[in-house]
């Protein structure tokens, strides 16, 4: 009976002791959004307006007051005008856009996650690992509205780079304003 009320008082130490230490390392998250928007007369008559919004979250400890550290992130939209084109990259960065005809083209970068699988040689046992890389994306935009563009439906679509390159060859590409962020060097000399 003795060791169970020993026990007993142990585990009630042990849970106050995690509470207080869950109190002191709690944080409240204060959030800054920032929206910037930039607009833009291209060459060609069309008209583009590129939206970014940042994300600063920063985490104050409850009790405490310490600045645990502040995050950042970013989202990218942007709107061509007369045509009504419309793009939502999330947190990818835009950089170029091609017009052929009458369709759109665009190219951004993007960070990814690249996870692989790997068995270690010792233990014999399946592992992972992750890290980031900056990849370039290319896309395409289908529009299949009809009645004014009040009926149907539009949207992007992936293509491979050598379709966006063939497209380039004979067409004007246009820098998208962004604040270059993510960059990726092309023949291991040029940033892009």
């Amino acid at each position: 009976m003795m060791i169970l009320v020993f026990k007993l008082k142990e585990i009630i130490k042990l849970g106050i002791l995690v509470v207080i230490i869950s109190l002191f390392v709690s944080c409240d998250y204060e959030d800054k959004v920032i929206v910037d928007k930039t607009h833009k007369v291209l060459s060609n008559g069309k008209r583009l307006e590129v939206e970014k919004t940042t994300t600063l979250s920063t985490a104050i400890g409850l009790f405490s007051g310490h600045n645990y550290g502040t995050t950042h992130r970013f989202t990218y939209k942007l709107g061509i005008e007369p045509e009504d084109v419309n793009w939502d990259g999330g947190s990818g960065e835009p950089k170029a856009l091609l017009f052929h005809r009458d369709t759109t083209y665009i190219y951004y970068l993007k960070e990814k996650v690249i996870r692989t699988a790997y068995t270690d040689s010792v233990t014999n046992t399946l592992k992972e690992d992750s890290h980031t890389e900056i990849q370039a994306f290319y896309e395409k935009h289908i529009d299949k509205r009809y009645f004014f563009k009040l009926l149907g439906d539009d949207y992007w679509v992936d293509i491979q780079a050598e379709d966006y390159d063939a497209v380039r060859s004979f067409s004007n590409e246009f820098i998208i304003p962004n604040d270059n962020e993510l960059s990726v060097k092309i023949n291991d000399s040029i940033d892009f």
